[in-house]
């Protein structure tokens, strides 16, 4: 499992072993598929959604044309969660998308939810890389832990990208192995 040895690296085998349903304490990794691992990273809440997905009768695609106050479309910004449930709980994420150019930091993500004696609460942050031409894609940097309670529990993601569904959700994908997590708007 390619995740399994993403996670080994970063975090070791707390986070896989969470990912498998079993208790390991509640660390939390920028791993969207790391449930209690906060994570900025997506995690795959949503399989059957697909970018080629077609949308309901009567729903547009949003506009992901460059706003004029910076680089990021306007359907991408504000904020936008998710949970993820599993064997230790359940697990909160909340995305934040701000307005700025490649290189500003435009993502931060905070992260609660139970470990095996407690809590855990992680703030992520990461930068903007680029966006399609088209604007149909954020590509956005590695992230790092802004905050971490306890800080042992909280662990640094990859590189992901941002894609808006033809539903109105969010979904992040990390680009090294392809595990994702779909957000609703707030």
């Amino acid at each position: 499992m390619v995740i399994a040895l993403v996670v080994a690296l970063a975090a070791g085998g707390t986070v896989y072993a969470l990912m498998s349903g079993r208790d390991t304490g509640g660390h939390a990794g920028d791993d969207p598929t790391a449930p209690s691992s906060p994570s900025s990273a997506p995690r795959s809440t949503d399989p059957a959604t697909t970018p080629d997905a077609q949308r309901p009768a009567g729903t547009e695609q949003p506009s992901t044309t460059p706003s004029a106050d910076g680089t990021i479309p306007t359907a991408y910004l504000g904020s936008w969660s998710t949970t993820i449930d599993n064997a230790s709980g359940q697990h909160s994420r909340r995305l934040t998308v701000r307005q700025g150019e490649v290189g500003d930091t435009v993502l931060s993500l905070v992260a609660d939810g139970p470990t095996g004696n407690g809590t855990y609460h992680c703030v992520f942050e990461a930068r903007l890389t680029g966006v399609t031409g088209s604007g149909d894609r954020l590509e956005i940097g590695p992230s790092s832990v802004t905050v971490g309670q306890p800080r042992s529990a909280c662990t640094p993601g990859t590189a992901s990208e941002v894609t808006l569904l033809p539903d109105g959700s969010l979904r992040r994908v990390n680009t090294g192995n392809g595990e994702q997590l779909t957000y609703r708007r707030d």
